[in-house]
C-alpha cells in the first residue's frame, strides 16, 4: 500500500461517524503511520505489563481529553508525546476515523497521521514497545479471525488481527477495520 494512496483516500469528501454524549469519558488516539524498511506501517505501542487497565495490550498512543486540551486533535498530540515521545511537529494528522464506543464506558475519536521521521520513540513507563507492523500484513485476511463475546445478553461479532504472535482487539480493531474499509473503497 502506497502512502500517497492512503492520503487520498483520506482528502476525498466522506461522512464519519460522530458521536457527542457526555455519558462517555471522551478520549482521542492517533493510528500513526511510518514508513519501516520501505514499507508503509502501522505503528502500534504495547501497554506496559504492571498497569491496572489493560496491561500487555495493543493500541495505539492516545487518551482521555483534559479540560486543558481545546479540542481532540490537542488531546492526540498531548498524549502522543507522553507516550511515545513524538512532538507535534513529527506527526501531519491526515483524516479521521469514525467514532468508536467501548464497552468501558470510552468515547474515542481516531485520528490518522503520518509521522514525519520514524525513529527513536521516548516511551513513558505505560508503554512496554512499540511495533511497526505492515499495512499490508494487517490487511491480510490470512492474519484476520472472527471472535464472539456477550455484552449486555447480546452475542457480538468482532474482527480481530493477528502478527507476530500478537492479538489486536477491541477497540484497536474497531479502529482498524474503520481504517482498511476507507482504505480499501475504491481498490480495483
Amino acid at each position: 500500500m502506497d502512502l500517497n494512496l492512503v492520503i487520498a483516500r483520506f482528502k476525498t469528501d466522506r461522512d464519519t461517524l460522530e458521536i457527542n454524549d457526555i455519558q462517555y469519558i471522551s478520549s482521542a488516539v492517533l493510528l500513526p503511520l511510518v514508513i519501516d524498511s520501505n514499507q508503509l506501517c502501522i505503528l502500534l505501542q504495547i501497554r506496559s505489563e504492571n498497569l491496572t487497565h489493560h496491561p500487555g495490550e495493543i493500541g495505539f498512543p492516545g487518551g482521555a481529553k483534559e479540560n486543558f486540551d481545546s479540542d481532540f486533535v490537542q488531546t492526540v498530540y498531548r498524549e502522543t508525546k507522553e507516550e511515545i515521545g513524538l512532538n507535534q511537529d513529527e506527526i501531519e494528522i491526515i483524516g479521521k476515523l469514525d467514532d468508536v464506543i467501548t464497552s468501558t464506558r470510552f468515547l474515542i475519536k481516531p485520528y490518522v497521521g503520518i509521522v514525519k521521521d520514524s525513529g527513536d520513540y521516548k516511551l513513558s513507563s505505560e508503554v512496554k514497545m512499540v511495533i511497526n507492523v505492515p499495512v499490508s500484513d494487517l490487511n491480510n485476511p490470512i492474519n484476520w479471525r472472527n471472535d464472539y463475546i456477550i455484552h449486555e445478553k447480546c452475542l457480538i461479532k468482532l474482527k480481530t488481527f493477528y502478527y507476530d504472535g500478537n492479538i489486536i482487539f477491541g477497540a484497536t480493531a474497531k479502529i482498524l477495520n474503520n481504517f482498511f474499509n476507507i482504505i480499501d473503497l475504491y481498490k480495483k
